[in-house]
């Protein structure tokens, strides 16, 4: 089989009529081996994709964003590090110091912007700017963990990073990434998005899969960077990968300090670099990222050691990216396609999927699955079953197996296990000492622990009321998922066994206090 079907076949899926689809760009030792367009780019009007259409491609963005702050430490107009205050002292609020270099190694501690917005009350279908981002930022009085302890990935540090070069350059960001990158590389496709309302000629737009070839339009509808909103082509994109290859924007210098492993206080090293994440695949280093917003979905990855290029850039959730990537990488180097070890979870016997909520409280996540009309359904996506435990999830790349602690989520080579939530009454001795009216600072917003029939509710003026499910044994700990986001809130008491605060934790928000008052 050729390399070329080899390669088709990895993206069969983009292939089926009108659907959506993407760009996929593979280049080895600078040579183009593999470039398709797949799909449409508007299915109402049954606009194809070529390799002019341009996508928003997320996080990818991120190193721009620090590209961009670099060529100005090399005009020695910034030090990354300095403490960010001493660029931007009107956006913080937090006492300890962080460093610029800590916020593009990802390792601050300062909260996710996403994530704190919508504790605050925002809905991410709402229209969202970068100076809402910058005024969620600018409420943060206590950092995650002390800098440069971990690494936990927030969208903060680079919406920062874009204004440190907005305000040192004094041209917009946007502005000066067009005339320090953009043009020098040939990149006549590419823009930064820093309005939800500015056009980009021949955008794709983006759709929802619900795992059945039934798509819906799925709006992007902020106008905030640094972060996010790069919008390009893969042949574009190419000339960044290029630009590590053989810099011609940025000395060499920068674009090895971008690809550095931080080291960590206890002595670790991180995975994340400036813009980037680092690491090795079956033995071969690589730098990658990967973007998601709204149903856009992209990867980059290059392999140095083997001068190995791989842009991949869709208008589609219905594949993961990153998969996509390695098998397109496994196919070029002629690597071993990895496979999850599911002895321990398979079952002889059929075991029914069922209702209700499964969650890993380490990252948190939740998998929520509904019966809807005698199908079992994740969102919008019904689960097929295969065989005794196993069901696939639509006709995408993950399969669940239902065991009888929860389930087994299964995508490529990762195994990720969620515990069922037992929907369990409540006795009131234990329900109504927590109810109450509980405000956070740093989110100027309240919430409501409420008591009713035998369960705890958590109510939110903008995300309605939610249940509470129990996360641990000690009656103090539990679970809250809203549909858009998840969090575990713990009760904390005070001196006098009163319940007097609440310490809130999502995936990139960690520990947030919430304070009881009155009504």
């Amino acid at each position: 089989m050729s390399l070329e079907t080899r390669i088709d076949n990895i993206f069969a899926l983009w292939q089926r009529g009108l659907c959506p689809g993407g760009q996929v760009l593979v280049r080895q030792h600078g040579k183009v081996l593999y470039s398709k367009n797949f799909g449409y780019a508007n299915l109402e009007h049954q606009i194809p994709v070529t390799s002019q259409t341009v996508f928003h491609v997320a996080s990818v963005s991120k190193q721009i964003t620090v590209l961009a702050l670099l060529l100005l430490q090399e005009e020695g107009k910034v030090n990354i590090d300095d403490d960010v205050r001493t660029y931007l002292p009107d956006l913080i609020s937090f006492t300890e110091p962080v460093t610029v270099r800590q916020m593009m190694n990802n390792i601050s501690g300062i909260r996710d912007q996403w994530e704190a917005l919508i504790y605050h009350g925002v809905r991410i279908d709402d229209t969202i700017t970068q100076r809402d981002l910058k005024n969620i930022i600018t409420k943060q009085k206590k950092l995650n963990f002390p800098p440069g302890s971990k690494y936990l990935y927030s969208n903060s540090n680079f919406t920062l990073i874009a204004e440190i070069v907005e305000r040192i350059s004094g041209q917009s960001f946007a502005s000066y990434a067009e005339q320090r990158i953009f043009k020098p590389l040939g990149m006549s496709h590419t823009v930064i998005r820093d309005t939800y309302w500015q056009m980009i000629p021949k955008k794709a737009y983006s759709y929802h899969d619900n795992g059945e070839g039934t798509f819906t339009w799925n709006v992007l509808n902020y106008g905030a960077y640094g972060a996010t909103s790069l919008h390009t082509t893969a042949e574009d994109f190419m000339k960044v990968l290029e630009n590590y290859r053989h810099p011609k924007v940025g000395s060499q210098a920068t674009i090895d300090l971008m690809m550095q492993r931080p080291t960590l206080t206890d002595g670790t090293l991180s995975g994340y670099g400036g813009g980037l994440m680092l690491g090795e695949y079956q033995g071969h280093p690589f730098l990658e990222h990967g973007g998601a917003d709204a149903a856009f979905r992209a990867h980059i990855m290059r392999f140095p050691s083997d001068d190995l290029d791989i842009v991949l850039l869709a208008n589609t959730q219905s594949m993961p990216m990153n998969l996509l990537a390695r098998r397109v990488a496994q196919v070029m180097l002629d690597l071993v396609e990895e496979k999850p070890d599911l002895l321990p979870y398979l079952r002889e016997e059929t075991q029914r999927a069922k209702a209700g909520l499964f969650v890993n409280l380490g990252v948190p996540d939740v998998v929520h699955i509904a019966e809807e009309h005698g199908l079992m359904m994740r969102g919008k996506t019904p689960l097929r079953h295969l065989e005794h435990n196993r069901y696939r999830l639509g006709y995408g790349l993950t399969e669940y197996l239902f065991t009888q602690e929860g389930l087994v989520s299964v995508t490529g080579p990762t195994v990720t296990k969620y515990t069922y939530l037992a929907d369990k009454m409540i006795p009131a001795e234990v329900a109504l000492p927590l109810c109450g009216y509980y405000y956070s600072e740093e989110l100027e917003s309240r919430y409501e622990i409420l008591y009713r029939d035998g369960f705890l509710y958590v109510k939110h003026f903008r995300h309605g009321e939610h249940r509470l499910y129990k996360a641990s044994g000690d009656n103090t700990t539990y679970f809250a998922w809203n549909g858009e986001v998840n969090g575990i809130l713990k009760f904390i008491a005070d001196e006098k066994d009163r319940y007097s605060k609440i310490k809130l934790s999502g995936g990139r928000v960690l520990d947030l206090e919430l304070q009881r008052v009155q009504r």
